[in-house]
């Protein structure tokens, strides 16, 4: 009777390990994966050129049919919602839209269900298909999230971590924060 618990005992031992084991496996062979989101301010390199966020708007559509358009630069400006946003290869500027900017994780690509990313940077735009960007709230005057994009496999052109975006509206012929 002894031979018999000590026996049931290791079979059950064994089936849990098999278990884990399968659960590893499965988890090994996930779909793509990115480096997991920074918690500072979104910040990195654009074509080589030292980039850290300090402004940034949504500009929602003034019709159902239109998109959100969002802006971000390293520069503080004093109005992000009626500040011109200029952009040079020493400052770049990273935009991108969305019909829908609701709360959750796109992930970069190119096709339906995936979002774009364009650095930039005066004369060139880089488009960026890699990487995911999470939107977290979404109020009336302000929209925060994560990014982390990167140009193909080049680092000098790859940002991470978090932002905080005023949400312009169309008043008037000019935008300022939604009330």
């Amino acid at each position: 009777m002894k031979k018999l618990f000590y026996f049931i005992i290791i079979l059950i031992f064994g089936a849990c390990s098999v278990t884990t084991k399968e659960e590893t496996k499965a988890t090994a062979t996930s779909a793509t994966t990115f480096p997991d989101y920074e918690t500072t301010t979104l910040s990195g390199k654009i074509s080589g050129t030292a980039w850290t966020f300090k402004t940034g708007r949504v500009l929602v559509p003034t019709s159902d049919t239109g998109s959100y358009k969002v802006y971000m630069i390293n520069d503080n400006l004093s109005n992000a919602c009626s500040s011109s946003y200029s952009y040079t290869a020493s400052n770049p500027l990273v935009y991108f839209s969305r019909d829908n900017l609701t709360v959750g994780e796109t992930e970069l690509g190119l096709g339906a269900g995936y979002g774009t990313v364009s650095y930039f940077t005066g004369s060139t735009t880089y488009l960026i298909t890699k990487g995911k960007i999470r939107i977290d709230t979404h109020t009336t005057t302000a929209v925060t999230g994560k990014m982390y994009s990167i140009f193909g496999t080049d680092t000098d052109s790859e940002i991470n971590g978090t932002f905080t975006l005023s949400r312009c509206c169309l008043s008037s012929g000019s935008y300022s924060l939604c009330e």
